[in-house]
């Protein structure tokens, strides 16, 4: 009797080893599906902004007394995955932009250009950005997210190179 109660004991430890075998492997599928799909990042489109900064040497006035004209104005921004190899979205530069002031410090007469780049899908951790067909440039989403205006009072405190 003892003997049929130990095989039976045996086979209940047994089922409940292979259950727990088995939650664990249904939990880790899971798991890994969840971390494949990452539904806690945001994937809708959004408009990146870019600040970008031209000398004042390579400027010329624009229609109004704060305003100017970057040399190179016009050019197209295009935004890229993060291997730098598929076109996500593109903008063209607007041609006029604004004379930073003297509060901008080493950019204080400097021409600030503000492109916005519209329908940049979301989902990404970074992307690369090319101006006018120059050198990439890898951005973080964060980075492309921040308004025109926490760009323009970062330069603030940024020092020129």
């Amino acid at each position: 009797m003892t003997e049929a109660i130990d095989v039976k004991q045996g086979r209940g430890r047994k089922g409940r080893r292979m259950l727990a075998v088995g939650a664990v492997g249904v939990i880790a599928v899971l798991g890994a599906g969840l971390w494949m799909w990452e539904p806690w990042k945001d994937t809708t489109p959004f408009t990146a902004v870019r600040v970008s900064v031209t000398p004042g040497k390579y400027a010329e006035p624009g229609s109004t007394a704060d305003s100017c004209v970057p040399h190179a104005a016009g050019k197209e921004v295009v935004i890229y995955d993060e291997d730098g190899q598929h076109e996500l979205a593109s903008a063209s530069e607007p041609r006029e932009g604004v004379v930073l002031p003297a509060e901008y410090g080493d950019f204080a007469g400097d021409c600030a250009v503000t492109t916005r780049i519209p329908d940049v899908p979301g989902g990404h951790d970074a992307y690369v950005v090319q101006w006018g067909g120059g050198s990439k440039l890898k951005v973080s989403a964060e980075d492309l997210r921040r308004s025109a205006a926490e760009q323009r009072e970062q330069l603030k405190t940024t020092t020129k190179p």
